[in-house]
């Protein structure tokens, strides 16, 4: 490794690394003061508390981590030019191609290890986070104990709702069954209190069974005790009610393919399947954005002036992104051009500032 790059990698991970904790801890900060009302009223101990944020962080580093790459490196040129070391650089025949290298290989490597973070520690701090703000703060269900509210499935020309499903126990509660045939025309409905698996059969207790004909008549018959035939009932419900960020990208393409293996729209998780691979790599996006925006001064880098730019960007970006992310989820753009297209568009952005910079 050339002197050169040694300098400026030093200097620029210097200054990521005092971005980024300031960062993390300004984060902390507004999320405790925002969230602690909610923790006292549930009467979550301190302790908890602490071990909520204490997981929280590495969500924090790979969300925050791209704005603080592209603020360290506008203070990093910044200050390399207040002390005219980009015209003593371009003096000694060294061109700011060059000088961008070490920081252009270092977002790239910032961005695989980000990918590696999101596949391995987030999907577990994620679930233990959401599920003490869940289940400890909001009171919700606890779908580690297999037991789901509101669960709706598909199959065998079935569509089915309970308002209890206990995995575990092989138990329903609030059964209702909607039954159609070739034509999708409802031919048959069952409502029933509750039910038990018995066998490889469901046995539903009091309920009734309505059957429609063809003109739209039905008639109904009640019974308090009747077996019934079920298409095999989601042994994986968790993970239907997962947040994203708990899977990993394998997760993410199983549950892909299960929705719409099941005649679900699954625009919504092939979506969020890109966003997977493509959020890590705003780092590089924001660092071939934010160079050319650095190297225009030469002299006397103003470095407040940098990191508000850093700033507003970030915040620019993450605009156009949500938008291209909104537009995937209506259908409005394919997945793959929903999650790229922002990433795209700015490393175009950043390559043509480049061309009108003076090397």
């Amino acid at each position: 490794m050339k002197l050169i790059h040694r300098y400026l990698l030093t200097e620029f991970l210097r200054h990521l690394g005092l971005v980024l904790l300031t960062f993390i801890l300004i984060f902390l900060l507004v999320d405790f003061l925002e969230k602690i009302d909610n923790f006292l009223e549930a009467g979550v101990h301190l302790p908890r508390v602490l071990h909520y944020y204490l997981l929280l962080i590495p969500s924090i580093v790979f969300n925050l981590a791209p704005a603080a790459v592209l603020v360290s490196v506008m203070i990093t040129v910044g200050l390399m030019a207040r002390r005219s070391e980009v015209v003593a650089l371009k003096a000694s025949g060294i061109s700011l191609f060059t000088v961008s290298l070490p920081f252009v290989m270092t977002a790239l490597a910032i961005s695989l290890l980000l990918f590696g973070l999101s596949e391995t520690v987030i999907p577990y701090t994620s679930v233990k986070t959401n599920a003490i703000w869940n289940i400890e703060v909001e009171k919700k269900q606890d779908a580690s104990t297999g037991r789901f509210k509101n669960v709706w499935f598909k199959g065998g020309g079935m569509i089915g709702n309970f308002q209890v499903y206990d995995r575990p126990g092989k138990k329903l509660e609030g059964i209702g069954l909607y039954l159609f045939d070739a034509g999708f025309h409802l031919t048959e409905r069952v409502e029933a209190n509750e039910g038990r698996a018995v066998g490889d059969r469901w046995e539903f207790q009091k309920g009734r069974i309505k059957k429609y004909d063809k003109e739209g008549r039905y008639s109904v018959q009640p019974f308090q005790q009747a077996f019934f035939d079920l298409p095999e009932l989601p042994e994986d419900v968790s993970r239907v009610t997962r947040a994203p960020e708990e899977m990993s990208f394998e997760g993410l393409w199983s549950y892909a393919r299960r929705v719409r293996a099941e005649g679900h729209d699954p625009i919504r998780s092939y979506v969020n399947l890109n966003m997977k691979v493509a959020f890590p790599f705003i780092s590089l996006v924001m660092v071939l954005l934010g160079l050319p925006i650095a190297f225009w001064r030469e002299k006397g880098g103003g470095i407040p002036l940098g990191i508000g730019a850093g700033i507003g960007l970030s915040f620019i970006y993450l605009v156009f992104l949500g938008l291209a992310r909104s537009m995937g989820y209506i259908g409005f753009l394919p997945p793959t051009v929903a999650a790229w297209l922002p990433n795209v568009f700015f490393i175009l952005l950043g390559l043509f500032m480049f061309t009108l910079v003076r090397f």
